[in-house]
């Protein structure tokens, strides 16, 4: 549910500095952990007919070892499993807005981790964090993806608790458009660091599994909204 606050107006006149920003990321992976239903459910659709699919492998093992049926076998590997997804709403899947901040934050203490900000000359930390905002076009904190459903890949991951197959959606070129709102004027974020902000960021990527190269982004537009 939205709603609007008696203070819409003033929040206008606060946060007047805006940008309109579109990155086309050219894999963008999900980092949500489902719950056991979810998992579930996504098993019972995609298992079936490629016996060299690495599910439906481990779900015949445990069939095999255990003497269950497919469909506790089915739940038993759920259990195991981790399967990272994407947040749904009315209009299909959705990326959320702090999770673009959160790249946005890496990205500015990346820059200039010792440089002060505004009047009261904040760290980068703090000053990025309390006084840029990110926001969906249409809901505070929905990006919509434009898509209802995306395809799974599969990894092998090593932690210190030992190996396991991670399992992670992903949509390719995908378009990530929203709003940045600031109250720092082009005296304090000039034009110059919003440009290094975005230069750096590029590179280091937005989304779940950047350490093996995916998230990486172009900003295709970035412009003032008046």
């Amino acid at each position: 549910m939205t709603a609007t606050s008696v203070f819409a107006d003033t929040h206008l006149t606060k946060y007047k500095y805006r940008y309109h920003a579109t990155l086309l990321v050219d894999r963008l992976v999900a980092g949500i952990p489902s719950t056991h239903n979810a998992v579930e459910g996504w098993l019972k659709k995609n298992l079936g007919l490629d016996n060299a699919n690495l599910l439906a492998e481990k779900v015949a093992e445990t069939m095999i070892e255990l003497g269950l049926d497919r469909d506790d076998a089915i739940d038993k590997v759920a259990s195991e499993l981790k399967l990272n997804a994407f947040k749904r709403d009315d209009n299909g899947l959705y990326f959320e807005g702090r999770n673009v901040k959160a790249a946005i934050k890496e990205a500015s203490n990346i820059c200039w981790p010792k440089r002060s900000w505004g009047p009261t000359r904040k760290g980068t930390k703090s000053y990025w964090e309390e006084h840029v905002f990110v926001e969906g076009e249409h809901h505070r904190d929905h990006i919509p993806l434009g898509v209802t459903e995306a395809p799974v890949q599969q990894r092998f991951v090593h932690t210190w608790r030992g190996s396991g197959i991670q399992n992670e959606q992903y949509i390719d070129d995908a378009k990530l458009s929203f709003i940045i709102l600031t109250d720092a004027g082009p005296d304090i974020i000039t034009d110059d660091d919003w440009a290094e902000l975005w230069t750096c960021g590029e590179q280091q990527g937005i989304g779940s599994s950047r350490g093996v190269g995916y998230g990486r982004y172009t900003v295709i537009d970035w412009s003032p909204i008046t």
